[in-house]
């Protein structure tokens, strides 16, 4: 991916609820298209149909022109390349203990970077940036049509229905910040 492109320009989505039987209304089939200036990238995901078809349960899959890389969490990352004549990569995953996460670690290294004024492993503009992606395949889904995304000013272009929802309603007395 190209790690200089910051913001998808318009998004795509399509889902379904099939299986799920709750109270949520998020779909439990989904694949969106993000598409950004030089590449488009498709994320799909379902709540349902556990196979061994992959090989991780659990994860995401980055395909890619020079391979697949899974993303796990306990499996931590293998990166199965495309040319069947090279080694595929695996690195271990260093989970923090009794409870494999490492939530500990990083508050530490939060409260690190806060005392020694550097950038921490969670950076919290990319974790802004991740979770807007995943709102704006929201959007999209819960409208019924693409998206066109102004990364910069955080507003979906001449769509005020689609901005409606990326604006909390706060109860009163409390306001939404305006810059």
């Amino acid at each position: 991916m190209a790690p200089n492109e910051k913001y998808p320009k318009t998004v795509s989505s399509t889902g379904a609820r099939h299986i799920k039987q709750d109270s949520t209304d998020a779909p439990d089939t989904q694949v969106v298209s993000y598409e950004f200036e030089s590449f488009t990238a498709t994320w799909g995901h379902r709540l349902y149909a556990g196979n061994n078809a992959e090989k991780h349960n659990l994860g995401c899959y980055f395909y890619g022109t020079e391979g697949t890389l899974h993303i796990g969490w306990q499996d931590a990352w293998t990166f199965y390349p495309a040319n069947k004549n090279e080694k595929i990569i695996h690195k271990e995953a260093q989970l923090g203990q009794p409870d494999g996460q490492n939530i500990t670690e990083l508050w530490a290294n939060f409260l690190e970077a806060i005392e020694l004024r550097t950038q921490p492993v969670c950076h919290i503009e990319i974790g802004h940036r991740s979770t807007n992606m995943s709102l704006l395949g929201m959007v999209s889904y819960k409208m019924g049509r693409s998206v066109k995304w102004d990364g910069k000013n955080e507003v979906i272009i001449d769509d005020s229905e689609a901005n409606e929802p990326l604006m909390r309603k706060y109860r009163k007395p409390l306001i939404y910040p305006e810059l």
